[in-house]
């Protein structure tokens, strides 16, 4: 059976690009996404905070086990690695290689894994190995530094099946003779000279794969690409850069929101407690209370008998407790 029969696609609109023979409403053809794609897809709290600059999606990228690699994200930072939407990773470090290094790097990134073998403190049969062992962890290729000489190079490519990534800081004979070895990918690492090495060895070696760093400008990243450096390395910025900047972003929204609340207190009318000494009389209507005269207030003195002791001015005697024995 047809595939486009199975999904419910009429076979005479299969293969069509227009999407009014498929869809005859226009309500369901507006609805269709534009050539963009789809809305991008986020979560509610898992995003990728750090991204790629956006000048960086002009690269033509190389294509590497069928997916396209236009950016690279320089770090060896686990929780970086994990929060970037970087194409792949390019794991670097100035220390001696070690496994368990690139095992808890595979563990958290969603990438291709670069990392590096050695090349300068570490050489020969040892750098080898360390690529053999990358390379069954689930690296997606290995770096060598600058001082790996081209038979370092060659030994490396016999003995792994990944990309071998070659560094070099300008175009000379033994950069061409790295290409030759049997490194698939070079990494220029020429400084304020990049651009001009990269085209140099753009005119050398055309359907070679160059990746160098973007710079600390867009001019510089455009100049890099222009160049004709298939991908660019992005380094983010560091956790203390990150966490410094969330802290001035609470401090200045508590900051805020203290200032609008102080606001409002003020906006708002204070409450007026009554003075229930000063309150006003009520307006009662004329005959819903007597009012009493006052003279019938007043202390009648006339009728009020005086007041007589019923002792008549003489005081009861009391007895004297202890006289009886006072004589004794």
């Amino acid at each position: 059976m047809d595939i486009t029969s199975r999904q419910g696609v009429p076979p005479e609109v299969a293969g069509t690009s227009d999407p009014s023979s498929i869809f005859p409403n226009p309500q369901v053809v507006s609805s269709v996404p534009a050539a963009d794609g789809p809305f991008p897809i986020e979560g509610r709290l898992r995003k990728a905070p750090l991204r790629i600059p956006d000048n960086y999606a002009g690269c033509t990228g190389f294509t590497l086990f069928g997916r396209r690699i236009r950016s690279l994200l320089y770090s060896t930072d686990v929780a970086v690695i994990r929060n970037s939407n970087a194409d792949a990773i390019f794991a670097v470090y100035p220390f001696t290689a070690q496994p368990s290094i690139t095992q808890a790097l595979l563990t958290v990134s969603e990438a291709p894994l670069f990392v590096g073998v050695g090349g300068g403190t570490t050489t020969g049969r040892r750098a080898a190995e360390l690529a053999a062992v990358s390379e069954m962890q689930g690296a997606a290729g290995v770096v060598l530094n600058s001082p790996a000489s081209p038979e370092m190079v060659s030994q490396v490519v016999s003995t792994v099946d990944i990309p071998v990534i070659a560094t070099i800081t300008a175009f000379n004979d033994e950069a061409s003779e790295k290409v030759y070895a049997g490194a698939r990918i070079i990494n220029v690492a020429a400084g304020r000279h990049t651009a001009e090495v990269i085209r140099e060895l753009r005119a050398t070696f055309p359907d070679l794969a160059i990746i160098a760093t973007g710079g600390r400008s867009d001019e510089a990243a455009a100049a890099t690409v222009a160049a004709g450096a298939n991908a660019l390395i992005w380094s983010p910025p560091s956790i203390g850069e990150l966490q410094r900047d969330m802290m001035v972003r609470y401090r200045e929204r508590a900051e805020a929101e203290a200032s609008q609340a102080k606001a409002s207190t003020a906006e708002e009318p204070p409450v007026v407690v009554p003075d229930l000494t000063d309150m006003p009389i009520a307006d009662v209507p004329t005959g819903v209370v007597t009012t009493v005269p006052p003279e019938s207030e007043a202390p009648s003195h006339g009728n009020a008998k005086e007041f007589v002791s019923p002792f008549r001015g003489r005081l009861p005697r009391l007895p004297f407790f202890g006289r009886r024995n006072a004589g004794k």
